[in-house]
């Protein structure tokens, strides 16, 4: 997690560099299970009027593959998730929140490492990657927090500015992000890290399962991470602005009205919602858009009639098509 600057699709992705990877251990052992589990350690969203979205890439639980693959492929993806198992990566867990009113979207989440060397390393890697990004704009500070890092962001592109902080607490990976299309939410974001870090456990593995605390450490610095916070933020936050401009405007897509009385931009979807049908097979809904679909005012969204999603950057490698409707 490079950049966790982007709570308001603030976020390009960040450039990925190579990634000097060292030899991984011949026998790795069991990875252990954090405890608490990851969903039981993220605070509560600060104030009211605050909405969890319960769709897009940061809900729920997500693994080293997830986080390298949410916005990038080939082989920067694979170097990505390559650090993150070197580092020790065991979980991961991020819950993404609206506030329509203030116009404010933030994403928490966490990373679970085997011990509090990768974690450590982790931070540094993901702290090099989005100083490198092109929305980075300075670092933030906050004190009672080490080891940390905070960065403020702006992106021109959606005109969107926000403040990010990570950090380090036992063997876990915290971050924080706050955005919106006006400079106004650094206070939030910085109380709400502190919030965190003292709701958050010690650790949520023990101490004497560490690896660094069974066998002496193997030294070596870490390399940058190919996708950084920013870069794998950016999907959740792309869906945050079309749900804020949704209910700014008071009224919701899929009540819109085309020609016979049918939904405007109506999409079959799959049940698991991953394809959409275009009449005679099923589509890759990651990979391609709907023509029919509706799309927001800045053409970076598309509706399937429950939710925003991004529009594919152009690029991808086309997917295979589906005959049958897929299992869910």
């Amino acid at each position: 997690m490079s950049q966790v600057m982007l709570a308001v699709r603030v976020l390009t992705v960040a450039a990925a560099g190579a990634l000097a990877l060292g030899p991984l251990a011949a026998t790795a052992a069991p990875s252990p299970s954090p405890s608490p589990s990851l969903d039981k350690v993220l605070a509560p969203p600060p104030g009211s009027g605050f909405t969890e979205l319960t769709t897009g890439v940061l809900h729920g639980e997500f693994s080293a593959h997830d986080w390298a693959t949410t916005n990038a492929s080939g082989a920067d993806a694979t170097e990505t998730q390559s650090t993150l198992t070197k580092d020790g990566f065991v979980d991961g867990y991020g819950k993404t929140w609206a506030q329509p009113s203030a116009g404010h979207a933030m994403i928490e989440a966490v990373m679970a490492f085997s011990g509090g060397q990768g974690a450590r390393k982790a931070l540094t890697s993901l702290e090099a990657s989005d100083k490198a990004d092109k929305s980075y704009q300075h670092a933030n500070t906050i004190s009672g927090i080490e080891p940390y890092y905070g960065a403020h962001f702006a992106d021109t592109a959606s005109t969107t500015v926000g403040d990010l902080f990570v950090f380090v607490k036992g063997n876990d990976v915290f971050f924080v992000i706050l955005a919106s299309q006006k400079d106004d939410v650094l206070t939030t974001a910085t109380t709400q890290a502190k919030a965190q870090y003292d709701a958050a456990p010690a650790s949520t593995i023990p101490t004497g399962q560490w690896p660094e605390n069974a066998v002496k450490p193997v030294s070596g610095s870490s390399a940058a991470l190919g996708i950084g916070v920013i870069a794998a933020i950016i999907v959740a936050i792309v869906a945050v602005i079309g749900f804020l401009a949704m209910r700014r405007r008071g009224s919701a897509p899929a009540a819109m009205v085309g020609a016979g009385g049918a939904p405007a931009g109506a999409v079959q979807m799959s049940d698991d919602g991953n394809y959409w049908w275009d009449g005679q097979t099923w589509r890759d809904a990651a990979h391609e858009t709907p023509p029919m679909a509706q799309r927001s005012g800045d053409g970076t969204l598309w509706w399937d009639g429950r939710t925003w999603r991004p529009v594919p950057q152009a690029g991808q490698p086309d997917q295979p098509e589906q005959t049958q409707p897929p299992t869910s």
